[in-house]
């Protein structure tokens, strides 16, 4: 999850971190996303685990304000209003580097507001993103350079966490993240061309955990709805 402050909130079990929330007042200006305690995913009633046979997670992190989120088992709506961070989607127990088919609406009208694919692995521990659509996200981390895939060009970062919430505890890790540079609401991510570039810069995954479609956003309000599919 990127932070609000000192950036990526971290989705993790959720628990997460990722980006610095802009529009806070002073006080909250230096949150962190990925400080938001523990994880509050929920397992969805799909008892199939097949990676793309059937969404069967849905993932809905809130630490506050008003956030309306409905999931089913093909996607998901949400509209927001709060200072807070919040995380919600859905997708899969187990990741994998199968595609992803998404599509739909997401619009911010202030705060900071992500369109993910969203995970996390195991030995090694990390959180990855990759971000399809944002509004006022902080970049954070190492640009590690570049990777073109399904039609555009994305950014690399490296961002490591230091003692902050995971989906194994408070713990240090590494997110690896790929920011789309020509946002887009809908489309496939061809997953696999991801894990191979951040492999090419040492950015390696291990086993995989949860892995989902997912928007997080803190300091506004905005609202998404969205279609998930293998």
């Amino acid at each position: 999850m990127i932070g609000s402050s000192s950036l990526l909130i971290a989705i993790t079990s959720i628990a997460g971190s990722l980006a610095i929330p802009t529009g806070l007042g002073p006080s909250e200006s230096s949150v962190d996303i990925i400080e938001r305690g523990a994880h509050d995913f929920v397992l969805g009633s799909h008892n199939d685990i097949r990676r793309r046979a059937s969404i069967n997670y849905d993932q809905n992190y809130q630490t506050g304000g008003t956030v309306n989120y409905s999931p089913s088992g093909s996607g998901f709506s949400v509209n927001w209003n709060t200072q807070d961070d919040f995380v919600v989607g859905v997708g899969w127990t187990t990741g994998s580097s199968s595609p992803i088919n998404f599509s739909g609406s997401f619009g911010v009208n202030s705060g900071t507001g992500l369109l993910s694919v969203y995970g996390w692995s195991t030995n090694p521990l990390v959180e990855y993103y990759i971000m399809e659509d944002n509004h006022d996200y902080p970049a954070q981390g190492t640009v590690k350079g570049t990777v073109t895939s399904d039609g555009a060009t994305y950014t690399i970062y490296e961002n490591t966490r230091v003692n902050e919430p995971s989906i194994q505890g408070t713990a240090t890790f590494n997110q690896y993240i790929s920011v789309r540079n020509s946002p887009r609401t809908s489309g496939t991510v061809t997953v696999q061309n991801h894990f191979n570039a951040w492999a090419s810069h040492g950015m390696n995954l291990g086993a995989m955990n949860y892995q989902v479609v997912a928007v997080e956003g803190w300091g506004g309000s905005g609202s998404a709805s969205l279609s998930v599919s293998n």
